[in-house]
């Protein structure tokens, strides 16, 4: 039993079918997850204590917010295994707990084949150059550095984090005046220019922001699977790849930063 969707997509991409008792709910919603038409053959479940006493799995996959919620030594008298998902920041910790995963599930194969495709398709993403300067922004301006998950799709995809060239670690915000003085090549987005929301957007409608979406690419991140940390994001990395390479730009534009010494 999967309490996420984020353990859906490991339970559905480790697990034998035989031993899925049910998803969570937001797996049934194409708007949130990719794999919604595997998703369809299983029942969903509210992600409750009593969904679990009612189903009686002998394994629950969970992220720790939901361990903090529930009583999991209750749960562990009926003896039901809680298994915490990790959310790994590189792609050395998708692949060591892709294998964890697999071994708590007593798929090892299973794990060993998924990462097998998950080298060849990093390995195909790296035979060709992107060495650009990119930034992951959000309509507020929140970005990622360093150690986010954001930064593994933009290395996947042979990117440069300028966010991190910025001076950001983790996750945080990027001021427009840093932008604006260090702009980078391309812009990494999930919906900067047509997010509407009055609160959300306060960066994206700045006047001098909207020059520099004028003059500067913008590379949409629609995956619906963004926002968990596993062997899916090579997905999100290819879509990134994809997208660079389809703007053909000039490799000339990434010498902006290098020649202010990479400082902002």
């Amino acid at each position: 039993m999967s309490t996420n969707i984020c353990a859906d997509t490991l339970a559905l991409s480790l697990a034998d079918p035989s031993q899925i008792l049910s998803l969570s709910r937001q797996s049934q919603d194409a708007q949130r997850f990719s794999m919604v038409a595997q998703a369809k053959n299983f029942p969903s479940n509210l992600a409750t204590a009593e969904d679990v006493l009612h189903s009686k799995p002998q394994i629950v996959l969970a992220s720790r917010r939901w361990n903090a919620r529930h009583q999991t030594a209750l749960l562990k008298r009926y003896n039901v295994q809680i298994v915490t998902v990790p959310f790994p920041t590189d792609w050395d910790g998708i692949f060591s707990s892709t294998r964890q995963m697999g071994k708590a599930l007593g798929r090892e194969p299973a794990a060993q084949a998924l990462l097998k495709n998950l080298s060849h398709r990093l390995a195909q993403l790296h035979q060709t150059a992107r060495p650009f300067n990119a930034l992951y922004l959000r309509p507020n301006g929140g970005s990622a550095g360093k150690q986010t998950h954001v930064d593994a799709v933009l290395t996947a995809a042979g990117l440069r984090n300028h966010a991190t060239a910025l001076g950001l670690h983790g996750w945080g915000r990027i001021d427009l005046e840093r932008i604006v003085q260090n702009p980078p090549d391309i812009f990494i987005t999930p919906g900067l220019v047509n997010d509407v929301a009055y609160a959300r957007s306060g960066l994206s409608r700045h006047p001098q922001m909207q020059k520099l979406l004028q003059r500067i690419p913008v590379v949409a991140l629609a995956h619906n699977d963004w926002g968990c940390s596993n062997w899916l994001l090579i997905e999100a990395a290819e879509s990134v790849a994809a997208q660079v390479d389809a703007l053909q730009l000039p490799f000339a534009s990434t010498q902006a930063l290098a020649n202010e010494g990479g400082k902002p």
